[in-house]
């Protein structure tokens, strides 16, 4: 994500203005939130015999929900191929 998308996006999102110096440190602490929340999906998946995580597969709390669908309503795209492509193969 670029620095003026990511910028837009937390003041939009939290009305919080940031600085290029904290790109990394959200970029960082994001991807390893969603890396941990897709490892336990593969594990539930795997667990109930299927390679395709589905969507009860993830440990997504009523909170995270409500937060998801806020974010929806925003008009901005977050890339996540990278933390995919990082999970171990099935």
């Amino acid at each position: 994500m670029n620095v003026a998308r990511f910028e837009r996006f937390f003041r939009i999102a939290a009305g919080i203005d940031v600085d290029k110096s904290d790109l990394r440190r959200y970029n960082d602490f994001v991807n390893h939130k969603l890396y941990d929340l897709c490892l336990l999906g593969v594990a539930a998946a795997k667990e109930n015999g299927r390679d395709v995580i589905q969507p009860y597969d993830l440990p997504v709390t009523k909170g995270l929900q409500e937060r998801v669908r806020e974010f929806d309503q925003l008009d901005e795209e977050i890339d996540i191929t990278g933390i995919l492509a990082a999970l171990p193969a099935g």
